[in-house]
């Protein structure tokens, strides 16, 4: 059986489809960012093509990340940096990339790779993992978060998974990073150097 833990557009999976929240409780943005953050969808492979699992299937939840740990090997992922952005920053594309984004040690790699405590992490289209964002400070966040923005909008809509940046502290992503976090952040740094 090939399993594969998909990011969905939040609200987008059909009735009965088995769904996990990204970040549980996600703290409330005015913005209403956290309303946009995607969801994990557990699909499975017949006929050649991934459907929904029903939820009703939720008891075989810890064979299914079994089954998608091996899936996940015989996809094909590519890295990319993107040097257009300030500080390190990549992309991974490829048939699985949403399980990249889900992967604990994957993540807890990354953080060790990337030398930092956190990174901003996003999915705007499927097949698309981007990370980095917070080495070159609040301007390099700000191009972080716009270059995600873009990169949704120009994808095709059926294509689109979320236009929202996480924060990933320790291994997992733990809120969004838009516009208001941006400017809170930036006055907190006036504040300090005061």
């Amino acid at each position: 059986m090939r399993y594969a833990p998909r990011l969905i557009p939040a609200g987008s999976a059909p009735e009965g489809a088995l769904v996990e929240p990204l970040i549980v409780d996600p703290p409330r943005s005015p913005l209403g960012e956290h309303e946009l953050i995607p969801q994990v969808a557990w699909m499975v492979e017949r006929d050649g093509t991934f459907v929904h699992v029903a939820d009703a299937e939720r008891a075989q939840l810890d064979v299914m990340r079994g089954h998608a740990e091996l899936t996940k090997l015989d996809g094909t992922l590519a890295n990319e940096t993107l040097d257009d952005l300030p500080g390190i920053n990549i992309a991974t594309n490829g048939l699985y990339a949403a399980e990249i984004f889900l992967d604990r040690d994957h993540l807890a790699a990354i953080h060790e790779i990337v030398g930092a405590k956190l990174y901003l992490a996003a999915a705007p289209r499927r097949g698309r993992f981007l990370m980095g964002g917070v080495r070159a400070g609040l301007d390099g966040m700000r191009a972080f978060v716009d270059r995600v923005r873009r990169e949704h909008a120009a994808a095709p809509a059926a294509e689109r998974i979320s236009p929202v940046t996480l924060l990933v502290r320790d291994g997992a992503p733990t809120a969004v990073v838009g516009e208001l976090q941006l400017a809170a952040l930036a006055q907190a740094a006036a504040a300090n150097r005061a």
